[in-house]
């Protein structure tokens, strides 16, 4: 039953949840000061957020952080440890 069709059409709420549809890892060449190349990598994440209940999605966007900050980020890491 979808969450904005309820009993005697009361609605029921939605329960979104933050998620990773996709992500990648990208190995990005800078310079430093002195204009040598210096290699990092970063997390490119496309995320949206999903109705537990009815499955809905919204609010799909696309962000990149490097790979230290994408340790910590938890969305990232429960599709990261999630068995596909």
């Amino acid at each position: 039953m979808r969450c904005t069709q309820g009993m005697w059409n009361l609605g029921w709420p939605h329960h979104w949840h933050k998620r990773v549809s996709f992500a990648e890892t990208i190995t990005a060449a800078e310079n430093d000061m002195w204009a040598r190349p210096v290699y990092r990598d970063y997390v490119h994440c496309e995320k949206h957020e999903q109705c537990d209940a009815c499955g809905a999605t919204r609010r799909h966007r696309s962000c990149m952080c490097n790979a230290a900050k994408a340790e910590t980020c938890e969305v990232y890491l429960a599709w990261r440890d999630h068995p596909r």
